[in-house]
């Protein structure tokens, strides 16, 4: 967790415990610092987006430097105010509330495969929270060289109360208990600690991070540019065994006792869970996405279908899933899974290489795939290149997109420029 001035976030690390406190801890360094070196010279908006863009390239260098921190990623709710306003980025499943006037609004929207079931009608919101694939995220930082984060801002009135959790507190408490919370009243810090003990009663079954902000100052307070302005606020963090700031930190005392009844289950009925045919699961074989009956332990799953999809045609994240094995489920649920997964990879297209073409043909390529061109084109001047073709294309030729996304072109300037 990080509360710097007027920044406040939280991060939740994945790709292992080690590597997961590193990512975390890297990201919440690097946007605190940007925000601190760039201060005064962009709007709060701009530099929430900026922040956060570098701490998503910090993470993803360091992911490629070693490969003990290969695949590490982490998740990035952070609040910044200035003046009378509150600007929020989103990465990933950490989420922001707002509590105003007795009512608890989410901000944020969770980047993960269940909310997109949602979305898509699939799923109620009650189903998306005991539904076995409602850890998969879809964004994270570090996992990709660019992310694009969900950027959101608030006025803020007086007595409003932000809330920034990790999936911790939501997937534990429904979003009525916590309003049930804060509505009970009285100092942040011990609102924040009543949220992480309810998580914690509840089952306490992942890592928990609350931070909980209260501006005091008048609604209508300006800024000084380049200068810091202290808000009071209070935070509490729900911790583990291990701290660390927005890592997957664990409850000790849960983690020993599931651990212990895992090992004694595995040792002692191992065969036994074999032939509980109840029990499928999605991963990957020969580079298709695959449906295996069984447990995903020991090699003791059978393939039950394997499909036409191909892993590498979803986003890299889901891939990471499939390929680790996703969680145990009935075959109904996994049939469904399948479905989400193929509706996903049919939703993803490779970016066409369209450089050194006229622009009238490569908008044409672009749009046959499925793409949207952004108009119009920028234009520059290069006397080595024909005029009216097209010198760069953003996203580069080859990467896999969503269906749908918005493609900038760099064509090269001239008296043929009309021709394009």
């Amino acid at each position: 967790m990080l509360e710097s001035g007027n920044l406040f976030a939280v991060a939740d690390g994945m790709g292992g415990h080690q590597a997961g406190e590193v990512a975390s801890s890297l990201a919440l360094s690097i946007i605190g610092q940007y925000v601190e070196d760039n201060l005064g010279l962009l709007d709060g908006e701009k530099l929430v987006e900026k922040a956060v863009a570098a701490a998503n390239a910090a993470v993803h260098a360091k992911a490629l430097s070693r490969s003990k921190y290969r695949d590490m990623g982490t998740t990035l709710t952070a609040l910044y105010r200035e003046g009378d306003t509150a600007y929020i980025a989103n990465v990933g499943d950490s989420r922001a509330y707002l509590f105003r006037g007795g009512t608890l609004r989410q901000l944020t929207r969770d980047q993960s495969l269940v909310q997109a079931l949602v979305d898509e009608g699939e799923i109620t919101p009650e189903e998306a929270r005991r539904h076995p694939q409602r850890n998969v995220i879809l964004k994270a930082l570090g996992l990709e060289p660019q992310v694009d984060s969900e950027l959101v801002s608030v006025k803020i009135e007086r007595g409003d109360l932000f809330l920034l959790c990790s999936d911790g507190l939501n997937s534990m408490v429904e979003d009525a208990g916590i309003e049930a919370v804060l509505a009970a009243g009285g100092a942040p810090a011990g609102l924040a600690r009543a949220l992480v003990d309810a998580a914690l009663e509840a089952g306490g079954a992942d890592n928990v991070s609350v931070v909980l902000v209260s501006f005091a100052e008048s609604a209508t307070v300006i800024p000084v540019k380049g200068e810091q302005q202290r808000a009071e606020a209070a935070r509490a963090q729900g911790e583990g065994g291990t701290k660390g700031p927005g890592g997957r930190r664990r409850v000790l005392i849960w983690g020993a006792v599931i651990g212990s009844v895992f090992l004694l289950l595995a040792a002692g009925f191992a065969v036994a869970y074999y032939f509980y045919d109840q029990t499928y699961f999605v991963g990957s074989r020969g580079g298709k996405v695959t449906l295996f009956h069984g447990f995903p332990f020991w090699d003791l799953a059978a393939v039950e279908e394997q499909t036409d999809i191909n892993v590498s045609a979803l986003p890299l994240s889901v891939q990471q899933k499939v390929e680790g094995k996703m969680e145990p489920e009935s075959r109904s649920e996994a049939l469904k899974t399948l479905e989400s997964l193929e509706r996903m990879a049919a939703q993803m297209v490779i970016v066409p290489d369209v450089v050194g073409k006229s622009y009238t043909a490569a908008k044409k390529q672009l749009q046959d795939a499925g793409l949207e061109v952004a108009e119009p084109p920028e234009l520059i001047a290069s006397p080595n290149a024909r005029a009216g073709t097209v010198f760069q294309q953003d996203p580069e030729g080859f990467k896999r997109v969503a269906r749908g996304t918005w493609i900038k072109l760099k064509v090269v300037s001239g008296t043929k420029t009309k021709e394009v």
